[in-house]
């Protein structure tokens, strides 16, 4: 028992020198929270602008082809040079002939080829280039050598193309610029990019075709509104738009149709002109069309597409019947029967192709509406029962040219359904049918239009621009420069004519 206090008070004791050590704690601080912060206002996208035209500007682009590297000739202003019936080896040595640059031969042609300048000036590179685009020769320099050769490998990044039709399509066209003579573009897949090899005159044709790829990397984004509007009575025939184009738009149009008409009737149309100014807009024509019955918005996205290429909007329902029931017998009688059902797809579906020319927007589009009218029961000789749909189909494909900006206004797509109610005695359905109604309704669908353009631009496109509005603008300067100089007042004083002399004739000629 001895012990056992013994290791009871040692316990003890340690419990409380335990209790007594110091706790190991974070040491007291201040949170620092920040007055509330009002939330920044969402950005405003590019394909959100309402400018017609938004150009982009950009460092690189793809489509664009690059030559091997080289270093920068000295940047200083030589000639003017005659050169007549000159080598280019002797034409380059004449130009360089205040540098100290090397000249290497890939190819003879440099030795044998002539070529005849007057008065050829400007900056060394520049020179340089003119007179081996002469030769249909390249010259490159690096580390203080000219070398001069026949072609140059070229390198164009491509774009995430999908599918291989647009990459074929691309060496096809680039095989029939280079020529027969070059050799074929080689894609390489890992890195995709095109490599090729040019002359320095079939060079300038491939920059003319990447050219024209490039502004095909436009974007056309069309605001589409889409409504559907239910007619009551006294528009049962569709909107009479005249209400609506007669004030508006830059056209005076007349949409009476010949032969008279019922009362109520409207003047349908399928495809409006197109429309500028601010006074035509979705609001406008929004409200205008609910004066002819409720409108519900069938969709309004913006739909964003690649010039040459095809946007699809589709707003469908789908709607499931009984498509086949099969029964089988067996040995005993006993009967077991086995459904399939299938499913059916109606509503809109929207496809828009467009292009971009640099001043108007082509579009085709194409509207297809399918309508689940009923679903029919048919009964087969053996007993069985399946569904047959009945549907209709309706479409429109129309062609446009129209100014970004500008709207474009469909209508005229006129649905007419027939419904018929009985009320009676019965559960489900009457058995003894006291009264029927029969009522139609009448809608119409309006598509609504207004293309806008977003150009990609790089610094060398743009250099071009602003050195064409320049050179405008100095023609301009110098057309009103132009002065019409003192008219001498005799030439304004009229002159008095005199008389015709008769014509000497000889007898037997004229």
């Amino acid at each position: 028992m001895g012990i056992i206090k013994k290791y009871i008070l040692c316990a003890a004791a340690a419990f409380v020198l335990t209790a007594c050590a110091p706790v190991d704690r974070p040491g007291d601080h201040s949170v620092d929270i920040g007055s509330p912060v009002k939330a920044r206002e969402k950005m405003k996208a590019l394909n959100e602008s309402y400018q017609p035209i938004t150009y982009i500007p950009l460092e690189n682009d793809v489509l664009v082809p690059k030559a091997a590297k080289s270093d920068p000739l000295p940047d200083v202003y030589v000639g003017p040079y005659e050169l007549r019936s000159e080598t280019l080896a002797g034409a380059l040595q004449l130009i360089l002939s205040d540098f100290d640059i090397s000249m290497a031969f890939e190819t003879d042609a440099g030795l044998n080829e002539r070529i005849t300048v007057a008065n050829l000036s400007g900056r060394l590179p520049k020179v340089v280039d003119r007179v081996c685009g002469l030769a249909n020769l390249y010259c490159s320099y690096s580390d203080g050598l000219l070398t001069v050769k026949e072609t140059e490998t070229f390198v164009v990044d491509l774009p995430p193309l999908s599918g291989e039709t647009g990459l074929d399509g691309i060496v096809e066209g680039l095989s029939t610029v280079l020529g027969e003579d070059s050799a074929e573009p080689i894609i390489d897949e890992s890195t995709n990019v095109i490599v090729y090899q040019a002359s320095n005159r079939s060079a300038r044709y491939a920059d003319d075709y990447f050219a024209r790829l490039r502004k095909n990397t436009a974007l056309i984004v069309f605001e589409t509104h889409i409504w559907e509007v239910t007619l009551n009575n006294e528009n049962r025939t569709g909107i009479n738009w005249s209400g609506l184009l007669e004030n508006l738009g830059n056209f005076d149009i007349n949409f009476n149709v010949p032969g008279a008409a019922p009362a109520g009737s409207a003047a349908p149309i399928t495809i409006t002109p197109t429309f500028s100014g601010g006074d035509f807009n979705a609001t406008t024509v929004f409200e205008f069309i609910s004066e002819y019955g409720a409108v519900k918005t069938v969709s309004q996205p913006q739909l964003t597409v690649l010039s040459g290429s095809e946007a699809t909007l589709s707003v469908q329902n789908s709607s499931n019947y009984v498509s086949e029931v099969t029964r089988t017998v067996d040995d005993v009688g006993d009967e077991t029967f086995s459904i399939q059902t299938d499913t059916i797809d109606t509503g809109l579906n929207l496809t828009i192709g467009s292009g971009w020319d640099e001043s108007t927007v082509y579009g085709t589009i194409d509207i297809t509406l399918n309508e689940l009218l009923a679903l029919q029961n048919f009964v087969g000789g053996d007993g069985t029962t399946v569904q047959l749909p009945n549907t209709t189909e309706r479409g429109l494909q129309t062609q446009v040219r129209v100014r970004p900006g500008d709207a474009i206004l469909i209508g005229g797509l006129v649905t007419e359904n027939d419904n018929n109610t009985e009320s009676g005695p019965g559960f489900m359905k009457p058995l003894f049918p006291t009264s029927r109604l029969a009522s139609t309704e009448t809608s119409e669908l309006v598509f609504l239009f207004r293309p806008r353009v977003l150009v990609y631009e790089t610094p060398e496109v743009r250099a071009m621009k602003e050195q064409k509005n320049r050179a405008d603008n100095d023609m301009d300067e110098d057309m009103e420069g132009l002065s019409m100089g003192a008219i001498p007042a005799d030439a304004l004083a009229p002159v008095a004519i005199s008389e015709p002399q008769p014509i000497l004739t000889i007898e037997g000629q004229p």
